[in-house]
């Protein structure tokens, strides 16, 4: 589907939004019609709520942004990779010279796909993601190219993927595994953004209090009875999340 888009008229100083499912944050219904190419509404041809990018609109003064978000879009492994998207959003125009704000959310689904090998799943996460940053730079050389960290999931080694039967006592599980992987994904984008003239935007301090195993998590657990507020995905984020994440990165784009 995205390799049979048009040229379209660019919007100046436009914000170029690309990224996996935490930003694109389908609808279910949405994400089946997309699968069966029913229904799409980013540049790739996926399917967003629109809920980010309403979010750092409003939240940046009404910036325009352009969505090429999709799920499971991923740096170097599984779905669309984000240089790919990018060189779309370029083909159509709406990645050009006059881009102020090229935003980057991605790096979750090249962690599991590799098994235990950590080192092949930190290159594909590197490489792929260095490759993002020089196409978003080659086509906007005056953007500013932001790479976004995810919000905490796990506090303490402990995880939730269920509620229990009320919002302030869900069931926790060991998961020492969840928070080596945040870890590593957080410093590896850090590491490359730094590397490679980016700005890293860590969603890490805000996010504090607000893991999957908090009565005000961000989060959508696979059960959720009781959530503390409605969400599109389980294990994405609820629109508590939704709304603070997108805040964040709206307030540090340029404007």
């Amino acid at each position: 589907m995205a390799g049979n888009v048009t040229a379209t008229a660019a919007i100046p100083g436009n914000t170029v939004l690309t990224g996996d499912s935490v930003v694109a944050n389908p609808t279910l219904p949405d994400f089946l019609q997309n699968k069966a190419k029913a229904k799409a509404n980013t540049g790739v041809g996926c399917v967003t709520d629109g809920s980010i990018a309403d979010e750092i609109a409003n939240a940046s003064g009404g910036t325009h942004v352009d969505q090429y978000q999709c799920a499971g879009a991923s740096f170097a492994t599984g779905g669309i990779h984000i240089e790919d998207a990018l060189r779309t959003a370029a083909h159509r125009g709406d990645l050009n010279p006059q881009t102020k704000n090229v935003v980057i959310v991605a790096g979750a689904n090249d962690t599991y796909p590799y098994g235990a090998d950590v080192a092949a799943s930190d290159h594909a996460i590197r490489a792929g993601l260095r490759n993002a940053i020089n196409v978003a730079h080659h086509h906007a050389p005056k953007a500013k190219v932001i790479v976004v960290g995810y919000p905490h999931v796990s506090f303490n080694s402990v995880y939730c993927y269920n509620s229990g039967l009320g919002s302030s006592n869900p069931f926790p599980v060991p998961a020492v595994s969840i928070e080596q992987t945040e870890q590593r994904l957080q410093k590896t984008l850090r590491e490359v953004a730094q590397q490679n003239n980016a700005t890293f935007l860590d969603a890490w301090p805000m996010s504090l209090g607000h893991e999957a195993c908090s009565p005000d998590r961000w989060w959508v657990n696979l059960v959720d009875i009781m959530p503390p507020a409605p969400g599109n995905l389980p294990l994405h984020l609820n629109a508590n999340g939704t709304h603070a994440y997108g805040q964040l990165i709206g307030h540090n784009i340029v404007h």
